[in-house]
């Protein structure tokens, strides 16, 4: 009897004993998880909600599709948490400043950005001519657009633009056209308004920002009453900027452009990833 009895008690302990490493063995794998989870670097990126009007526009996606592959490169190396939140440009900058968003997609340099963005190493005065840098995420520019019926042709001098002028707002042109037309500058919410407009009042003239040459089909096909003007009135690199405040390691920085050059320069892949958006024209 008292064999049975001890037999039975050792049985018991052996139970809790069991118990109570399946217990440490789930929380040591919780805690682990979690570890892993939480030791992942946040990078927040904020865009221009411009681009949520047409959520199938190239100018958007390619450019995601270059950051998306850059950062999907850096995870081999480090575990990046990518977010992008749209909101207007002015706010996008704003956060920016103050270093509550990490970095911006996509902006040009501009020297009053610099005060508070760390641009790539050979971005601004050292790039030398338009679309030099190795860094770049698109090189972009600005089109001007008329109707067709109009025999005006642009060739560089903004002044002569048929008025109204008609321009999206957030874009960095914009405060140096208020200067040059004034009251016969309308800034509205989007390429595409500026663009209806200029087909439903048959004068004036547009200025639209394109990522990528294919952008230009999309407008095109919005009417073919639209004239896309040959010279361009600016083309100029756009970048992944950080935010001076931004509490991403300074030492990655370098890196995610370092892996957007890889992707940008990378031929073949970028072939691939713009002609999933020529099929849609």
């Amino acid at each position: 009897m008292f064999t049975y009895i001890t037999r039975k008690i050792n049985i018991i302990s052996l139970t809790k004993n069991v118990v109570f490493f399946k217990y440490i063995l789930f929380f040591s794998v919780f805690f682990l998880f979690v570890q892993h989870n939480s030791s992942a670097i946040e990078l927040k990126i904020c865009a221009n909600d411009i681009r949520l009007e047409d959520p199938s526009a190239p100018n958007t996606n390619v450019s995601i599709d270059i950051l998306k592959q850059a950062v999907s490169n850096m995870k081999k190396k480090l575990d990046v948490n990518l977010k992008i939140d749209y909101m207007p440009w002015s706010r996008c900058l704003f956060l920016l400043e103050k270093g509550e968003m990490d970095a911006a997609l996509i902006a040009s340099f501009k020297e009053e950005r610099a005060k508070y963005l760390d641009y790539p190493p050979d971005a601004g005065g050292k790039e030398g001519r338009p679309c030099a840098s190795l860094y770049k995420i698109a090189c972009s520019g600005y089109v001007v657009v008329t109707l067709k019926s109009n025999p005006f042709e642009y060739k560089g001098d903004v002044k002569l633009l048929p008025r109204p002028v008609r321009v999206a707002r957030g874009y960095s042109i914009v405060s140096d056209l208020e200067d040059i037309f004034k009251n016969d500058l309308e800034v509205s919410k989007s390429d595409m308004i500026n663009l209806q407009k200029l087909l439903r009042d048959k004068q004036g003239s547009v200025i639209t920002h394109f990522a990528y040459i294919l952008d230009l089909k999309k407008f095109q096909k919005l009417s073919e009453q639209l004239k896309i003007h040959k010279k361009f009135y600016v083309q100029k690199s756009y970048y992944i900027p950080f935010a001076k405040k931004s509490a991403f390691p300074k030492q990655y920085r370098l890196s995610l452009w370092n892996e957007i050059r890889n992707v940008y320069n990378n031929k073949e892949l970028i072939s691939n990833l713009i002609s999933k958006y020529y099929s849609n024209q």
